[in-house]
């Protein structure tokens, strides 16, 4: 569960630094790829940046409510490592740390609920020292989105109970299972909106976007498997939404790190993930320092 602490974790304010604009980051949707968001959030702790507010999709509304509950980003990332089976661990780590009945404890064979991965054991897992129930508890301002089934529709959540409205947000078709929420059917906010960078104009001065979705795709030019096209076409048809969202009304800081060979549940892969997302993050405190003149 998320607990908002009255100080947080992102790091300690300089008292000569000169009053910030409000800034707004928008963490977006990708499977496995949403670990790169930690490097962008760890971008912001090294800055001495507290966002103003934070708006998430999917995989970016899973991270952005575990650093608006108030913890850092290499909190996040200690919290990863110990789900995550990585290259660096050995068979004998990986059942000592219990690794392997994690992951099968998340798995649900009945197929009847329209989803392989229960979303509530993998938030359980991920927010086991966090006892905020609501939007209203949270450290920092948070603004998920989740797709209307029925009504084909984007559903802006920011105020209410959290949990259900993180795994709304994340109920990426044919993985999880859709979530029942005040009379409604909700599915991953992706299928509309993966980067939602625009719930953040009217609030926030400046506007990060940070895109995960736009690096190569894995071993191009072989004929992928049935869980491949699945996912892969869903990540095309987000990336044709981001563009054409960019060239309608871009943000004032569009950051997209270029990962390669990466399916959506690669998450034994983290390392390498962090690794090509370093640039990025360059990118991004670079640009942050020229912009606000830090």
């Amino acid at each position: 569960m998320f607990m908002a602490q009255p100080s947080t974790d992102h790091g300690p304010e300089n008292p000569n630094r000169k009053p910030q604009p409000k800034i707004g980051i928008a963490l977006g949707a990708g499977g496995a790829k949403g670990v790169a968001h930690i490097p962008m959030l760890e971008a912001l702790d090294e800055l001495g940046i507290t966002p103003h507010r934070i708006a998430g999709c999917s995989i970016g509304a899973v991270m952005g409510a575990l650093y608006a509950s108030g913890l850092s980003a290499q909190v996040i990332k200690d919290k990863i490592a110990r789900l995550a089976i990585t290259r660096s661990d050995t068979v004998r780590g990986v059942f000592s740390d219990k690794k392997i009945s994690k992951w099968l404890g998340m798995i649900d064979p009945d197929f009847r609920r329209s989803g392989l991965i229960k979303s509530e054991s993998i938030m359980a897992e991920l927010c086991e020292d966090r006892s905020c129930e609501t939007f209203e508890e949270l450290a920092i301002p948070l603004t998920v989105v989740a797709t209307d089934f029925w009504e084909r529709k984007a559903i802006v959540l920011d105020s209410g109970p959290l949990k259900p409205a993180i795994q709304a947000s994340m109920a990426l078709p044919g993985l999880f299972s859709p979530v029942e929420l005040d009379g409604r059917v909700l599915i991953d906010g992706g299928t509309v909106n993966p980067v939602p960078y625009d719930v953040l104009t009217e609030s926030c001065d400046v506007v990060i976007a940070i895109d995960i979705n736009s690096g190569s795709a894995a071993e191009r030019g072989s004929v992928p498997g049935y869980f491949d096209t699945v996912f892969g076409s869903v990540q095309i048809m987000q990336q044709a939404i981001v563009e054409q969202e960019l060239r309608a009304r871009p943000p004032d800081i569009y950051i997209n790190p270029q990962l390669s060979d990466f399916r959506t549940l690669h998450y034994h892969k983290v390392d390498e993930i962090y690794r090509q997302a370093d640039a990025a993050k360059q990118e991004l405190k670079h640009r942050l320092a020229e912009r606000l003149a830090i």
